[in-house]
């Protein structure tokens, strides 16, 4: 990162916290083990992400959400904050680039319709007297089949338990290197956090 760009996100974080009872950071990263997105299917988080994600929360913020990688990234609840380092687009429009247009001629896929890059999270965290105590994971299908017309494709739907758990499933694996377990409930991921015990 750069220092004089670090210093001014962290003014920001503070100022924003003294006028704010819930603070949410977002950052729009496609860097992932390349210097950019490489549309590999490659669900890895940069070092320089995590080391933002712990300033901001240590500087104030409630949360950090991480987009503009087309796939999903891991969880971790950092000082008991929510911090999703990549849940993939929330919705794309099919057909706004040649390459996409393209699809349609059968010209095979294009960057953003890998499979990976079709499935969606939506997250929900609940805090309760100002403590997280629960993070939910919503998988949603953008159109992985790629049998939906052009009007619906990149739209979010509700996935097939299949699919559901697959993404799930890959959540869990991506969010254990920060100690973040996650339990699969009807197809929907779940995040307890366990409450301290009396000071």
């Amino acid at each position: 990162m750069d220092p004089a760009d670090l210093k001014g996100i962290i003014t920001s974080v503070r100022v924003g916290k003294q006028l704010a009872d819930f603070l949410v950071v977002a950052i729009h990263c496609h860097q992932n083990s390349f210097a950019f997105q490489a549309y590999s299917q490659d669900h890895s988080t940069p070092n320089f992400l995590i080391e933002l994600a712990h300033q901001v929360i240590d500087n104030g913020a409630d949360a950090f959400v991480g987009h503009g990688v087309h796939n999903l990234r891991g969880v971790e609840i950092y000082k008991g904050k929510p911090i999703f380092y990549g849940v993939s687009s929330f919705f794309y429009h099919r057909g706004a680039a040649p390459e996409i247009a393209s699809l349609s001629a059968g010209a095979g896929a294009g960057v953003n319709e890998l499979e990976d890059n079709l499935e969606t999270v939506l997250t929900t965290s609940r805090f309760e007297d100002g403590k997280l105590v629960e993070v939910r994971l919503y998988p949603a299908d953008l159109g992985q089949d790629r049998t939906r017309p052009i009007s619906r494709s990149g739209t979010p739907s509700t996935p097939s338990p299949e699919m559901a758990h697959r993404v799930l499933e890959r959540l869990q694996a991506l969010s254990k290197q920060f100690g973040t377990t996650i339990s699969i409930q009807n197809g929907v991921g779940v995040i307890r956090i366990a409450s301290k015990q009396g000071n």
